[in-house]
């Protein structure tokens, strides 16, 4: 829900018609403001001539809306790319138009999953990395294929804070972040790794969920599942 009593909704285009407009080519993160009765009020394409796969939005504080996804783009509205696949963060205000927006990476793959809004003004955003390059300055177990889990926090105008790398040495990746009283994080992604920075896993794909301090140092983790894959899509305060 948005401030206004409407809803905004995120995803994915391929469309260049219907409701559609501005597509940029290939997949072109796609974001839509709909009012109390279901009405577009406005839609967004965002992206460039390659593949924009958006995978998670919040509110601001001043209505606006901030977007994280993968972006394979290095023209358009996609600037500052590192390569293969990028995170790519878009500030807009409340009308739609973008206030800034920022490619995070190195020369390998990075995967975002979600962003939350912070209440300093900035988001943290988490998802994983296989990069040993560019933005990500410490991944101890990544590479050579692997995934590693990868959350930066940035300021209100994009500018990384800190960025930390989290897990073993087999595929690890969060999803979301929520704020804790203290000042920290909850994240909560999945792991199959069970060395390093993981012990607990039950087998296979685990829940893992991970406490980390205001500046992304590792409190606790735990691992939740059985022998077979468990995948954690949502994470809410209770």
């Amino acid at each position: 829900p948005t401030p206004d009593g409407g809803l905004i909704l995120s995803g994915t285009t391929f469309s260049t018609n219907g409701n559609i407009q501005g597509n940029h080519g290939g997949a072109d993160y796609w974001v839509v403001k709909v009012d109390s009765l279901g009405n577009i009020q406005w839609q967004k394409c965002l992206g460039g001539s390659g593949d924009d796969f958006l995978t998670g939005i919040d509110v601001t504080s001043d209505s606006g809306f901030i977007c994280v996804g993968r972006t394979s783009s290095n023209d358009g509205q996609v600037t500052g790319f590192h390569g293969f696949w990028d995170y790519w963060v878009v500030r807009l205000d409340k009308n739609g138009n973008i206030k800034w927006e920022k490619c995070y990476g190195g020369s390998d793959g990075d995967f975002p999953s979600g962003v939350t809004v912070t209440s300093d003004g900035g988001a943290i955003v988490c998802g994983a990395t296989n990069s040993l390059d560019g933005d990500v300055h410490f991944n101890p177990h990544g590479g050579e294929g692997i995934e590693e889990a990868w959350i930066i926090k940035l300021d209100s105008t994009g500018q990384i804070q800190w960025e930390n790398c989290y897990g073993g040495t087999s595929y690890d990746n969060m999803n979301n972040a929520l704020p804790s009283v203290d000042g920290g994080y909850i994240c909560a992604g999945s792991t199959t790794s069970n060395d390093c920075q993981v012990s607990g896993n039950h087998g296979a794909e685990d829940f893992w969920i991970i406490k980390i301090d205001h500046s992304g140092n590792l409190l606790w983790q735990k691992c939740y599942g059985g022998s077979e894959d468990e995948s954690p899509y949502c994470m809410k305060a209770s």
